[in-house]
């Protein structure tokens, strides 16, 4: 009996300690996350980017082109409508040129907070798009990030874009 008690007690510390550990974040679980979504723009895998999107996503952004400003909130269905189709458009320019005027993005970590309890971070960044050589876009962003059960999940945040497209 003793022995099936003492059994059960380190089955749940051993739980509870897998569960905590799978709900920590650090650096370089963000910065793992980032070359990830990175490699999957690269891909142009939109699915991909829109899995690890929270329930909760939301960006609220700027863009500036041409003088003018538009200010958008997008939830994660309209953020993923809009990524989609714009991945779609870029991936066929791609593949008609041979590749010659493909996505080409980068990306810099800008900072990186891990939050009180260790279980999400916020991150900013700034970005880079070029298609050609030709600089289409550079965009500022502040996000946050959560992990639960190992995945890593996206939850929006605010975005500034400066579009070059004239």
């Amino acid at each position: 009996m003793i022995k099936t008690v003492l059994l059960g007690i380190a089955l749940l510390v051993t739980g509870v300690l897998v569960y905590e550990h799978s709900c920590r974040i650090s650096d370089d679980q963000v910065r793992a996350h980032m070359r990830t979504e990175l490699d999957a723009l690269r891909r142009y895998d939109s699915a991909a980017l829109c899995d690890a999107m929270a329930e909760d996503y939301r960006l609220r952004s700027v863009e500036h082109s041409g003088g003018a400003q538009q200010r958008m909130d997008t939830g994660r269905e309209e953020s993923c409508r809009h990524l989609r189709d714009g991945l779609a458009a870029f991936e066929t320019l791609s593949q008609r040129t041979g590749g010659l005027m493909g996505l080409d993005i980068a990306t810099e970590i800008t900072r990186i907070e891990i939050l009180p309890g260790g279980r999400r971070a916020r991150v900013e960044a700034t970005s880079t798009a070029r298609v050609a050589d030709r600089l289409i876009w550079r965009t500022r962003a502040k996000g946050e990030l959560s992990r639960s059960l190992w995945r890593i999940r996206d939850h929006g945040g605010e975005a500034q874009t400066w579009s070059y497209l004239e």
